[in-house]
């Protein structure tokens, strides 16, 4: 890009002009501009000087654009409208503007905030299409390179610093259990530890919340089956013996099942919050905010605080 030549143009002189060349008159065009008539004048003079043209002459009606006048207007409708919307912050119209948002997350949080992200905005005649990506080991990295854009993650103190994030809701511990099985309607960490346990695993070789939390009281419970989807491991709990530990915003899917139950789980399994993350070169932009506001309408903020 070359700039020599632009660094030495007053820019205002632009629009002077091009108000001067609409109204074909300086009365009209002070007015337009906020600027006293001799302050117009001196304008003009200047962008005669800048074009090496007249621009504008004076004629029976008024004033009458020059040829050359005539097709630098013409640039400026183009060009001014394109400038102005640099500098003007943009608004997103998610009803007239097409748009695709990517985004990924566990699917407990997704369960939670999917269902009603969907019934909101793919009805009455919203623009936005959403993709939602199976959560992996490098939704970061995607996240970093464009890839993503936003991501749903556990507040674990884990993210680039560099990162922005924002506290969506807090998420408490409640287990799942057939409802034959023996267990009563709240588990203490003894009987918690003396349980066989279906558990998640969402990322390979990563521990999930619950094991680092037992982890750092010193105990480990058993686990007899590892899978990496909350949905899937409810439907293998009938009739079985089996803990099934989730996280309050799914209580939904456990209460609509006839087979399962609910039960509290220890108060050792302590809250955590769910964040969305979003790199900061999308912090203003228009479509980005719109997304984030959406996430926040469908948030299940009070959903941590029910009981059982």
């Amino acid at each position: 890009m070359r700039l020599e030549k632009l660094r030495q143009v007053d820019l205002n002189l632009l629009i002077s002009f091009a108000v001067i060349a609409e109204e074909r008159s300086v009365t009209k065009a002070s007015a337009r501009l906020l600027l006293s008539q001799p302050a117009v004048s001196r304008a003009l003079q200047r962008a005669r000087s800048m074009f090496q043209d007249e621009l504008v002459v004076r004629s029976s009606s008024g004033f009458e654009l020059t040829l050359r006048g005539r097709k630098i207007l013409q640039e400026l409708e183009q060009l001014l409208p394109k400038i102005e919307g640099l500098v003007v912050p943009t608004v997103f119209d998610p009803k007239t503007e097409r748009s695709n948002f990517r985004i990924s997350g566990p699917d407990n949080v997704c369960m939670a905030l999917l269902p009603h992200l969907c019934s909101r905005y793919t009805t009455e005649g919203y623009q936005v299409n959403f993709d939602f990506l199976p959560w992996q080991a490098d939704a970061v990295e995607m996240l970093e390179s464009g890839k993503l854009d936003l991501i749903l993650h556990i507040d674990d103190g884990l993210l680039p610093s560099h990162l922005s994030s924002e506290r969506l809701y807090r998420e408490d511990w409640i287990c799942a259990v057939a409802r034959q099985s023996k267990f009563g309607d709240r588990l203490t960490l003894k009987q918690y530890l003396a349980a066989e346990h279906l558990t998640i695993t969402t990322l390979p070789s990563v521990q999930n919340i619950p094991d680092k939390q037992l982890a750092a009281l010193g105990v480990e419970r058993r686990s007899s089956v590892r899978m990496p989807y909350f949905g899937a491991a409810l439907s293998c709990l009938p009739g079985t013996e089996l803990i099934l530990t989730l996280t309050n915003g799914m209580r939904q899917m456990v209460e609509r099942n006839s087979t399962l139950r609910l039960v509290k789980a220890p108060q050792e399994l302590r809250p955590f919050h769910f964040l969305m993350v979003w790199h900061p070169r999308l912090t203003t932009d228009a479509r980005h905010t719109w997304l984030r506001e959406a996430i926040r309408q469908v948030s299940p903020r009070g959903a941590s605080r029910q009981s059982l």
